[in-house]
């Protein structure tokens, strides 16, 4: 957000804005002729109207100007100018704004109304300090402060409103504890004479809090700013106020709370048409989209805001606005748009750089100017003295005798000698200064430089990190398209003896498919790395387990090549801080480097041990090979980003250069060292070093630790049901999912897996997801991610706080793989969460596991249904949803017509949907629910003997005693009767 300059100032006679002097004001103005009391009293009324009704304002300020023509008045001539920039300004057209103040300005100072000329001096610097252009505004400021100072008593306010600016000025230089110095300067000036200043300023004290961190303080002093402009009825104030509370719960992370304040302050801009704060407001919006994960939702804040700052001119904001569009378009994948507000940015910045610098520039030249002058002026004069001193000392000389006017000539010569060394000094002493100015100026804008291209490099940074993890999403939908059916292929291959599958060809496009997915996971551990996002949770513990179990899938590569393949892993206890995923990767890649530049027959040794560095104890993992080894001039280059050696004997396929990158990182992040050692044979040898740490725990034989490559292989227990036997009318009342996936292809897989155990509906994005959830209501619902016009979580959130589907159980499918990633999807209300490329068994079995558990929940509260639901396990929005049908239904127990229809429309569903609710939740159809509450209900009043069992059977609804009888029967196995003479009798 830009930053917003409050500065609730000295407009000239205003005073605070309270109803009563508006409507004295008012009364007097219908009682006034056209004379310069009226034009007095209309400017009087714009100054009041600025801030609550700056269209008024307008009206009455071109009335005063029109009459002050007709009556030559010139005072009221410069007062109506400045209304009108007043005006402007209000409005957020600051460049009209000056041009109109500067019109009047001649016309006050020809009247001398100092009143007046400090107000158009003091509008003249905000104007200014909204343009940036501080030097301009500065000036103005102080222009108005020596004016104020000259008037005495009675500009206590002014000064007040002065003293604020300053303070702006000292913000925007980053300078906290000057600017809140001015600002609380300005507050004491403006008790008791100025409620509105002072709320002002409040919330520009609120805004330092914010930018020091000081958010606590922040939202106690925008509260403080936000419930006076409330009790004063200022709607700009309030405007403003709200903004600034939107942004510091923005950075809270209270993102509820910035959105509904930034809401209200849109809705109050564009009633009173305060452009300022609408951009704001816009701005802010668009933020807490991008914030919550719905970037396409954002992109029309963005582009509107975009286009208000362009047409206000404001710069920091369209900087804003063009770093939001490129950062959502990239989220988004419209990488072509991204980069192209990323280049507006990067433009725009710098050329407020170069204005800045240009006005240093000429600064800097107009003060040489001045001193190359004064230093020529004060040369001549010493010319001067020199030429009168000559002259004196020659008309001495012919009053003196000839030995004093000698002796007298000579010691004026000495000292005309002196004067000319000193002159000659203090030119070579100027020249040094304005070099070292001149050096000074220069390495402040080679700073300035440097930090605006680290801002810039970083923006890049980030840009590209969000293209690494989105195009990952592209990577990764197809992948499982390919990986999936060939697993599924092999499957068939393995159980199947009556298809002759050609199993090598599938097995070489699976393993390729494995490698590919295995690159696009290496580009987004090094696009973390780069970003300092990738944190690894090290943990204590030795590793001989992990060594031997990634070792030993390389055995049958090594039997296949003839490779004579060694592993030396000691039975000691090798502990070290590791994080175990990471450290796999580095192991598995450092042995497929060395079979890949192994020729076959050749050797591989994997060595661990136990050593001692600089008198410490240290883990060291070498990797050695015979192969076509790597020349000593690369040992270092071999670990730089796409570098490519000599490509490898196996296949002549060379490197992607990023595998020893990712190594060497990823070691670095262990505190540990890898290098390159010369050998003394053929082949290249990799030796890795981690620091020993003490570990008391046993290693475990028992429990090996698993790989991520054993991991890879999911095996799915045999508890996945089986496809129905018996047709079409035992499948009509199987499960029904929905599976929610804009890719066809991925979605027609996903189905084609599920088709045999489950009813299956379909939906291309989240709109119509969301449509097809409320309508069909499923009994799980599979979900992409990142889909158009409603992403996976927005679907989820809707989902889940929607009464009529918050009790189905949803899956979400991505490629975001991050644990932050996990936690988000998590944090919606999601039941369950896989990475793309998934395996289809391992997906049967979560989508089992949450149909059966929701066929649990229905059965246990089938049994322990009471008047109220409170300790069945189920969520929040399904636990009031029971609560409240329950308490319609015991509202309508003794109401014999009591339908399902009237059931629905009370509880605010259609009668489908009401059925599909209660029986996901109670596997009870919205009749049997009635029934059962009110036999339940009868049943308590048998028990505590309240009435007849006729009597009782009326109370709850049943006009037949002898269905009732029978109804009771069926429930509770009992008649009526019996039951109420059965001692302990219990619902």
């Amino acid at each position: 957000m830009g930053k917003i300059l409050l500065l609730f100032c000295a407009i000239g006679f205003c005073a605070v804005a309270q109803p009563s002097k508006r409507d004295s004001l008012e009364a007097l103005l219908q009682k006034a002729g056209p004379d310069t009391n009226r034009v007095r009293l209309l400017n009087d009324a714009a100054a009041i109207y600025w801030s609550s009704d700056p269209e008024k304002l307008k009206r009455y300020a071109e009335e005063a100007m029109q009459l002050s023509r007709q009556l030559d008045d010139g005072v009221g001539m410069g007062r109506s100018y400045v209304s009108m920039g007043i005006y402007h300004w209000a409005k957020g057209n600051y460049q009209k704004a000056i041009e109109s103040v500067k019109a009047g300005l001649p016309y006050l100072e020809a009247e001398k109304n100092n009143r007046a000329i400090s107000a158009a001096y003091h509008n003249m610097g905000m104007n200014y300090t909204a343009l940036s252009d501080f030097p301009q505004a500065i000036d103005y400021y102080f222009k108005a402060l020596k004016v104020y100072e000259g008037m005495g008593a009675g500009t206590q306010a002014q000064a007040a409103s002065t003293y604020n600016a300053i303070g702006v000025i000292f913000e925007h230089q980053q300078n906290y504890d000057q600017a809140l110095k001015y600002y609380w300067q300005s507050y004491r000036k403006n008790a008791g004479t100025d409620l509105r200043g002072q709320m002002g300023v409040l919330i520009n004290i609120g805004t330092v809090y914010q930018l020091k961190g000081d958010l606590r303080k922040a939202v106690f002093y925008l509260n403080q700013a936000h419930s006076g402009f409330e009790t004063m009825k200022e709607p700009i104030g309030i405007a403003m106020s709200l903004n600034h509370l939107g942004e510091v719960y923005l950075k809270m992370k209270q993102l509820d709370r910035a959105e509904n304040h930034y809401r209200r302050a849109l809705q109050l801009g564009e009633q009173k048409n305060y452009q300022s704060s609408i951009l704001t407001s816009l701005l802010g919006l668009g933020r807490v989209r991008s914030e919550t994960g719905q970037d396409a939702r954002s992109l029309d804040y963005y582009e509107e805001a975009r286009q208000l700052a362009e047409q206000l001119h404001q710069r920091e904001d369209r900087l804003s606005a063009y770093k939001g569009l490129a950062a959502a378009y990239a989220a988004t994948g419209n990488f072509a748009k991204a980069y192209g507000f990323q280049s507006k940015w990067v433009a725009l910045n710098d050329s407020v750089f170069n204005e800045e610098s240009a006005k240093k520039i000429a600064s800097v030249q107009a003060g040489y100017q001045s001193e190359k002058k004064q230093a020529e002026i004060e040369l001549l004069k010493k010319e001067q003295e020199v030429s009168v001193l000559w002259r004196n000392t020659i008309g001495a000389g012919l009053l003196l005798t000839l030995l004093v006017g000698a002796l007298v000539v000579s010691r004026q010569r000495l000292k005309i000698q002196k004067n000319q060394a000193l002159l000659e000094q203090s030119r070579l002493v100027a020249q040094k200064n304005e070099q070292l100015q001149r050096q000074t100026l220069q390495l402040e804008g080679q700073a300035q430089t440097l930090a605006t291209q680290a801002r810039q490099l970083q923006e890049l940074d980030e840009v590209k990190s969000r293209f690494f993890a989105n195009i990952s999403h592209e990577f990764r939908t197809p992948l499982t398209l390919i990986i999936g059916p060939l697993a599924e292929k092999m499957r068939s291959m393995t159980d199947s003896t009556d298809v002759d599958f050609r199993w090598n060809e599938v097995a070489v496009m699976h393993r390729n498919a494995q490698r590919l997915l295995q690159l696009i996971n290496q580009l987004l551990d090094l696009s973390k790395i780069e970003s300092g996002k990738m944190e690894l949770r090290l943990q204590p513990g030795p590793i001989n387990d992990l060594l031997t179990v990634t070792a030993a899938s390389f055995s049958s590569m090594a039997e296949q090549r003839h490779i004579q393949y060694t592993v030396h892993i000691p039975t000691e206890r090798l502990s070290v801080r590791y994080h175990a995923d990471q450290f796999e990767k580095v192991v598995t890649n450092l042995l497929s480097n060395a079979f890949k530049f192994t020729p076959n027959g050749g050797s591989v040794t994997l060595t661990a041990q136990r050593i001692l560095k600089h008198e410490k104890p240290y883990v060291q993992l070498s990797v050695d090979d015979n192969g076509i080894g790597i020349a000593p001039e690369q040992f270092e280059r071999v670990f730089e980003r796409f570098y490519q050696g000599t490509t490898s004997l196996v296949g002549d396929q060379p490197g992607t250069g990023i595998g020893l990158s990712l190594v060497k990182e990823v070691i670095q992040l262990h505190n540990g060292t890898i290098r390159v050692e010369t050998k003394a044979g053929p082949g290249a040898r990799f030796v890795v070093e981690l620091p020993l740490v003490e570990w008391a725990e046993p290693i475990s034989e028992a429990t090996p630790i698993k790989s991520r490559s054993d991991e890879a292989r999911f095996v799915a227990d045999n508890t996945v049901p089986d496809e129905p036997e018996n047709g079409a009318e035992e499948s009509d009342q199987r499960p029904a999912l929905l599976i929610v996936e804009d890719n066809d292809d991925l979605r027609m897989f996903i189905r084609n897996q599920l088709r045999r155990h489950y009813r299956v509906l379909e939906s291309e994005n989240g709109v119509r997801g969301l449509e097809a959830a409320i309508e069909q209501a499923p009994d799980l619902i599979i979900s992409d991610w990142m889909m158009p016009e409603m992403d996976g979580a927005e679907l989820c959130r809707c989902i889940k706080t929607d009464e009529r589907t918050s009790h189905i159980p949803v899956i979400l499918l991505t490629a975001l793989a991050t644990q932050d990633s996990k936690l988000t999807g998590l944090e919606t209300g999601a039941d369950d969460y896989l990475t793309k490329p998934f395996d289809s068994r391992e997906l049967l079995v979560r989508v089992q596991n949450l149909i059966e558990s929701r066929r649990k929940l229905r059965e246990r509260f089938g049994r322990e249904l009471r008047i109220g639901p409170t300790d069945i396990a189920v969520t929040s929005a399904d636990e009031k949803f029971l609560m409240r049908v329950m308490k319609i239904v015991e509202d309508n127990l003794g109401k014999s017509e009591f339908s399902v229809e009237e059931f629905g429309r009370e509880a605010g569903l259609s009668r489908m949907q009401l059925h599909r609710k209660l029986t996901a939740l109670t596997g009870q159809s919205a009749g049997d629910f009635i029934r059962v509450m009110r036999l339940k209900r009868a049943a308590q009043l048998l028990e505590g003997q309240a009435a007849t069992v006729s009597e009782i059977a009326y109370e709850v609804g049943f006009n037949s005693l002898s269905y009732f009888s029978k109804a009771f029967r069926e429930q509770f196995g009992v008649l009526p009767t019996e039951y109420a003479s059965r001692p302990n009798a219990s619902v």
